[in-house]
């Protein structure tokens, strides 16, 4: 059996629960996909590679280490794959206003929860360039872990029969979790290419891909999500 992200951090009960639970089936691709870049912003992947968790968080609470910029050339190859078949294409833009207010309770949370690296229009939150969206893009201004949560997000989909979600960005444990949880609730098949999602924290990432692959969505290797959509037709202007 091919060794998982998770593996070290589950117990001998865990695994066996696992089992006999009948967990591990996979729920497979629709025929209507869209990729959707959750959050892989500069305030969450640092201004550039290579700088350490001391240097990043000094600037960005939010930030998550090496593991973002790690993540950015396999949702590349996965974004230019979605455009050689004229895929739709979704980026969260995570802002709030400079009072902040539309962070509501969230302020709260973290001791460092009133700095002012989210405000709407700066640098800080914008996607990091290799992955720049185009104007054919969709951007889903969010507030709240899922993109679901207070957005038109749900009416694109409708409008463009997407019943499959591609979900790759971050965090494992937040607004990539919340969203696929949401994805799930309103029956999209839902995938998430492992080497694309990310996380703060080592142990949180792996155990919530663990659990968002027993029950709302496949986790499963960059390359297979590769090879479908290659296999798909080009999607044309009225599909």
């Amino acid at each position: 059996m091919t060794e998982r992200i998770w593996d070290e951090f589950l117990t001998d009960k865990d695994k066996e629960i696992y089992q006999l639970a009948g967990y591990g089936k996979r729920g497979g691709f629709g025929k209507r996909p869209a990729l959707f870049i959750i959050d892989v912003q500069y305030n969450f992947c640092g201004d550039e590679p290579g700088l350490s968790h001391a240097e990043g968080l000094k600037q960005y609470r939010t930030y998550c280490g090496e593991v973002g910029w790690k993540a950015v050339p396999h949702i590349e190859r996965l974004m230019h794959i979605a455009r050689s078949k004229n895929l739709p294409i979704f980026y969260t833009q995570s802002e709030r206003r400079p009072d902040m207010i539309d962070s509501g309770v969230q302020t709260g949370k973290n001791h460092r929860g009133r700095e002012k690296t989210s405000i709407e229009g700066s640098h800080a939150t914008q996607t990091v360039a290799p992955l720049a969206p185009r104007p054919e893009d969709i951007l889903i201004g969010k507030r709240k872990p899922s993109a679901f949560f207070g957005t038109l997000f749900m009416s694109h989909l409708n409008f463009l029969d997407v019943d499959t979600l591609i979900m790759t960005g971050c965090t494992s444990s937040g607004c990539l979790r919340a969203t696929t949880v949401d994805a799930y609730s309103f029956n999209f098949k839902t995938i998430i290419p492992e080497e694309t999602a990310f996380d703060r924290f080592e142990a949180s990432h792996a155990i919530n891909l663990f659990d968002i692959n027993c029950k709302y969505a496949d986790v499963i290797p960059t390359e297979e999500v590769a090879t479908y959509l290659e296999g798909l037709p080009v999607r044309g202007p009225t599909d």
